[in-house]
């Protein structure tokens, strides 16, 4: 079956490569350099391609991009092919309308791309819901507990505690005020930020910046999961609700305590086996200096949850095993 299977992206997402690799489909991620107009046009280009030679079996996308789901959705219309949408909660949750034309361009295409997909995986009840009440058919399937890899040897970081702060600096992380929190810490209270930080304007020479925050810029897989390994804590942020932090479940892959936002849906997720805190410094130097000062414990929270989501998992897997059998079977190449 899984000769016949796709996997399209155009974010190289560790959870498209787990649940892809999981599934034995042939994972394609389609990348351009070009600037913003050029780049998603050879992109979409390509995935014409790509998915055409696909056509007789079954094709997975992930969204976002949700310009990819509706390239996928209108070349299932023409050739037949059943469609999976593996959506992530980019459904402008919480913002008013927009006059900007091309934000309309985007939800036109993800309203489109809803209805016309065989299936639409979600992270959460809540946004399976919401997938249904705009006409299109859901199934909720957690982030597989990834396979990090462990380091034969620990990097050297500065004595005391060290948190690995994982930020890609977008709108929805809390990161200045993290940074505000560096500064109620103790010294010895290390944390390391991940992302490009000079798309916002930090510089790690500034006067301004704790002597105890160290920004790492963008890193590679391997040396982000040597952090991950060397860390004691991680810390995952956001200010929007119904979003599924995929640090978060780095952190639980590497056994590491974890602290993260105080919304329903982490809050439902992690059911009490992670420190939850409001995006505000006070809070979070608070939620820091619990979790330091009671390491063993958190470890042991996350270890049990570790347990408990795998077997949650292995039962979303099976229902979507076989919701997924049902539509390879209706395969124009299938008899």
């Amino acid at each position: 079956m899984s000769q016949k299977i796709c996997w399209v992206s155009w974010e190289n997402h560790r959870r498209s490569i787990e649940l892809s690799r999981e599934l034995g489909a042939d994972y394609r991620f389609i990348k351009s350099n070009e600037t913003f107009i050029l780049r998603h046009l050879l992109k979409t280009l390509k995935t014409v391609s790509v998915i055409y030679k696909y056509r007789n079996g079954l094709v997975v996308v992930q969204n976002p991009s949700r310009i990819l789901a509706a390239v996928a959705a209108l070349m299932k219309l023409i050739f037949g092919f059943p469609l999976i949408v593996d959506r992530h909660t980019n459904f402008r949750l919480g913002k008013g309308i927009s006059l900007n034309p091309a934000t309309w361009f985007v939800m036109l295409c993800s309203e489109f791309s809803l209805r016309v997909a065989d299936l639409t995986i979600v992270t959460n009840d809540f946004l399976k819901e919401l997938v249904e009440s705009k006409g299109g058919r859901a199934l909720v399937l957690h982030d597989k507990i990834p396979n990090v890899n462990g380091c034969q040897e620990k990097l050297d970081l500065p004595v005391g505690t060290n948190v690995l702060y994982v930020c890609t600096y977008a709108r929805d992380e809390p990161f200045n005020e993290v940074i505000s929190a560096a500064k109620q810490l103790p010294l010895d209270c290390h944390i390391h930020i991940t992302g490009d930080y000079r798309k916002v304007g930090l510089k790690p020479e500034s006067p301004d910046l704790p002597k105890n925050i160290h920004l790492l810029g963008f890193v590679s897989s391997e040396d982000y999961d040597a952090y991950l390994f060397s860390c004691d804590v991680v810390l995952v942020l956001t200010t929007s609700e119904w979003v599924i932090l995929c640090g978060g479940y780095e952190a639980v892959a590497a056994r590491k305590p974890l602290i993260t936002s105080n919304t329903k849906a982490l809050r439902e997720f992690f059911k009490g086996k992670a420190c939850h805190t409001n995006p505000n410094a006070q809070a979070i130097s608070d939620a820091v200096k619990t979790v330091s000062e009671n390491m063993n414990a958190h470890t042991q929270k996350i270890r049990d949850f570790s347990q408990l989501e795998n077997k949650i998992w292995e039962k979303q897997w099976s229902e979507f095993v076989s919701k997924l059998t049902v539509l390879y079977n209706s395969c124009p190449s299938v008899e």
